[in-house]
């Protein structure tokens, strides 16, 4: 498509913006971009739980011997509990740990 027919009037993507004009409101399609986040926070206290325990179990991470157990089953602990408001450091521990466990 050339350039004069992809922007108007210093606007992007405007064949798509004229598709879209037939079929979403204009409110949608005129406004600022805007990110989205998932549920991790209910899915680690919902569907990923036992996913997250297995990774997070004392054990394990004493085995492996790269995280303090007792200190990352008190994190854990304190996020379900509500103490530990956060699921930012939990999720950043799941990541190693199943990043650790395909790597072994």
């Amino acid at each position: 498509i050339p350039l004069g027919s992809r922007i108007y009037h210093g606007r992007g993507k405007q064949p798509l913006r004229n598709i879209l004009d037939k079929y979403v409101p204009r409110a949608l399609i005129e406004r600022p971009k805007m990110g989205f986040s998932l549920p991790v926070n209910q899915w680690m206290k919902g569907p990923l739980r036992d996913w997250a325990e297995s990774l997070l179990d004392h054990n394990r991470l004493r085995e492996e011997g790269f995280l303090m157990p007792d200190q990352v089953r008190k994190k854990w602990d304190d996020y379900l509990s509500g103490k530990e408001p956060s699921h930012y450091k939990i999720w950043g521990l799941l990541m190693f740990q199943g990043w650790l466990g395909s790597v072994n």
